[in-house]
């Protein structure tokens, strides 16, 4: 199939981001759009045409409004005096899957000149950031909180995490926001979770590759599948230790199936703690003395018998 666009009745000049923005846009601001694109006898004070543009498109004022306004914020097209549709715009924008807001850097100073709330959050994110804020890192803050209306204290966790774990670019950032986000991870109380358990994780991990010697490098196939396990399993450091000196001083080297059956043992025979494998070689070792000793004592008896037997056949050959 072919087709071809035929310029016979004029042309509309918009920017490529609207084929982008077409498919989050609702029908009444695509028709907005598309008229004003059509008359330049809008641009200016558009005002004294909003009954001619509203019968046409048979919307209302306040629709057309809300368009323009959605327009604006998405950087298609510049608007003052809808200062109160610009902001229901920034607060209220349409989350799409992959796809942020983009805000020129007039448009965010301007919000944040209007907005002493969403001034106070940046002025908070300066101080965890360390830095003062540029046009750039105001629209990256705002594409925070209108793209997936993150609350404040959730957007201030956010950036600590970041900078805790040394990664406070806003590449890494957004990446995270984004990972957040389509894992369902939407609330200041599921994100206080979500880092404890990933700092447990880290921890836990940061003293196995301490034991085990692997250092900052990245986990092989044969390392990956063992730790995450024991990870998950949340085993005491202890354990670890000692089924790992075990596995050397019965194979001599590191052997990550040694380890893992060790390990699978003890968990089977409830040994869950420090405690319970202390318990339980001392327990072992007491079995095991008293079965030397009582081999050792079957033995002298053994002896002593086949000495008095031997004793008694020298006496029958004298008689």
């Amino acid at each position: 199939m072919k087709i071809e666009i035929k310029y016979t009745g004029g042309i509309l000049n918009l920017p490529s981001a609207v084929a982008d923005l077409a498919p989050v846009a609702t029908e009444a601001q695509l028709k907005v759009l598309l008229s004003l694109a059509g008359a330049p006898q809008y641009f200016g004070d558009i005002e004294p045409y909003f009954t001619t543009l509203t019968q046409r498109l048979e919307l209302t004022v306040d629709e057309v409004k809300d368009a323009i306004a959605f327009w604006a914020v998405k950087g298609v097209l510049a608007a003052e005096g809808l200062e109160a549709e610009l902001k229901d715009a920034y607060t209220s924008d349409t989350v799409s899957k992959n796809r942020e807001p983009a805000y020129t850097g007039k448009q965010a100073l301007a919000y944040v000149e209007k907005n002493p709330e969403f001034r106070d959050l940046c002025n908070e994110c300066q101080k965890v950031l360390g830095k003062s804020f540029t046009a750039q890192d105001y629209n990256n803050v705002m594409q925070l909180k209108s793209y997936y209306r993150f609350s404040d204290e959730y957007v201030l966790l956010l950036l600590a995490h970041c900078v805790e774990v040394e990664k406070s670019n806003w590449a890494y950032i957004r990446k995270t926001a984004a990972n957040l986000y389509d894992e369902g991870v939407s609330s200041y109380s599921a994100l206080e979770k979500h880092f404890a358990a990933r700092h447990n994780k880290r921890s836990l991990e940061y003293k196995i590759r301490r034991l085990l010697g692997i250092g900052d490098r990245e986990f092989i196939k044969a390392e990956k599948s063992h730790i995450e396990k024991w990870i998950e399993q949340k085993l005491p450091l202890e354990l670890l230790t000692r089924a790992y000196e075990i596995t050397v001083e019965k194979t001599g080297k590191m052997s990550y199936a040694y380890m893992a059956k060790i390990l699978e043992n003890w968990q089977l025979s409830g040994i869950k703690n420090a405690e319970d494998l202390q318990k339980s070689e001392e327990s072992y070792k007491s079995k095991q003395k008293m079965s030397m000793s009582t081999f050792d004592t079957d033995d002298f008896f053994e002896a002593a018998l086949k000495r008095s037997n031997e004793k008694m056949m020298e006496r029958k050959k004298k008689r």
